[in-house]
């Protein structure tokens, strides 16, 4: 069977953020949902930028476990994208959910807020600390200001240029509820006509979770189609 990589958010699983799209595909794909460092079961602890590490990680895994199709969401789409700029030949394809290729000005003072917030979460939301404490154990705790610095101060842009010269298949599939994410898959289609774009009514960042029956209808014909 084909490898089908599932690559989770920042502050999630593979199985959290995957649990639908495991099920339904596992039947047809060998389903491979990765713990990026610092989250889930993942071992492994990365030195310096975050990013640039959790990149190697994934190229590591394909490298060690086989090509196959990508499907990424916020932070695990980032990773999937800037690892096919720069490895296509790992990939058959890639999928992008809850992705934006920048950070709009408008919305920079929100990030900074919710930065601020998700720093003290445990005064803010215990409940919330205490879900991320099940999931992760404490090592949470290591990565949260290194990611959640690097996402807000210095987030890993993609030009129209670099879309323009994405050679791997791609589906770029947000939500329809969030006006930037709208507003992403635009400016991703208009980059790069070759890229497949939709938006999944009612979903909202982690549309594959909020719409599991929508999105993975779509995803399995992007797949189908691809093969």
């Amino acid at each position: 069977m084909e490898n089908l990589y599932l690559i989770h958010g920042f502050m999630g699983t593979g199985q959290a953020h995957f649990s639908h799209q495991i099920e339904a595909f596992k039947d047809d794909y060998d389903v491979i949902a990765l713990d990026l460092p610092g989250h889930g079961n993942s071992t492994v602890e990365l030195q310096g930028d975050y990013i640039e590490g959790a990149i190697r990680f994934v190229e590591n895994q394909i490298e060690q476990h086989g090509k196959g199709y990508v499907v990424g969401l916020s932070l695990g789409a980032t990773l999937a994208i800037h690892l096919a700029l720069r490895k296509p030949d790992l990939m058959k394809g890639i999928v992008l959910t809850g992705y934006s290729p920048f950070i709009p000005d408008e919305l920079k003072g929100i990030m900074e807020e919710q930065h601020r917030h998700f720093l003290s979460i445990e005064d803010h939301e215990p409940e919330v600390a205490a879900h991320f404490n099940n999931l992760h154990g404490e090592k949470w705790k290591k990565i949260r200001r290194v990611v959640l610095d690097r996402m807000t101060y210095d987030y890993p842009s993609v030009s129209a240029a670099d879309l323009a010269a994405l050679s791997v298949p791609a589906l770029i599939l947000n939500g329809s509820i969030d006006p930037h994410e709208v507003d992403a898959v635009a400016f991703i289609k208009k980059a790069n006509p070759a890229i497949e774009a939709g938006l999944i009514p009612g979903g909202s960042h982690i549309a594959n979770m909020d719409c599991p029956q929508v999105y993975n209808e779509i995803l399995r014909a992007f797949l189908e189609k691809i093969l």
